[in-house]
């Protein structure tokens, strides 16, 4: 009797495990396409032509998922543009996200030379 528990016990984690792992692939490849479609637009966009924009999609368990915007743009202006383009392709898509901006700002013209 205590072997078949056992066994059940053993059974029982195996499949709680390779049902977290399915969930999480899934939610994993949702974030990447995600991604990929939030990405299009700055590509698109006229006005980014002299930003370093990368976007970065992540799952949340529960929740909306998160997109961070790290790099850099050349004006404040450039900026909120990027921000712009990725709020309006995720509501195009119907997705609600919760962004998260980790853009900066360098002002090449302002530079001395060297």
């Amino acid at each position: 009797m205590m072997v078949i528990g056992l066994v059940l016990v053993i059974g029982a984690a195996g499949f709680a495990g390779l049902y977290f792992f399915a969930v999480r692939s899934r939610r994993d490849d949702e974030a990447s396409a995600l991604q990929q479609a939030l990405t299009e637009p700055l590509a698109r966009e006229p006005a980014l032509a002299g930003a370093g924009v990368l976007v970065v999609v992540t799952a949340p368990w529960r929740g909306r998922p998160r997109v961070e915007l790290t790099g850099w743009a050349p004006s404040p202006e450039m900026r909120d543009a990027a921000v712009r383009a990725i709020a309006r392709e995720a509501s195009r898509l119907g997705r609600p996200v919760r962004m998260i901006d980790h853009l900066e700002i360098l002002d090449r013209s302002a530079r001395r030379p060297a």
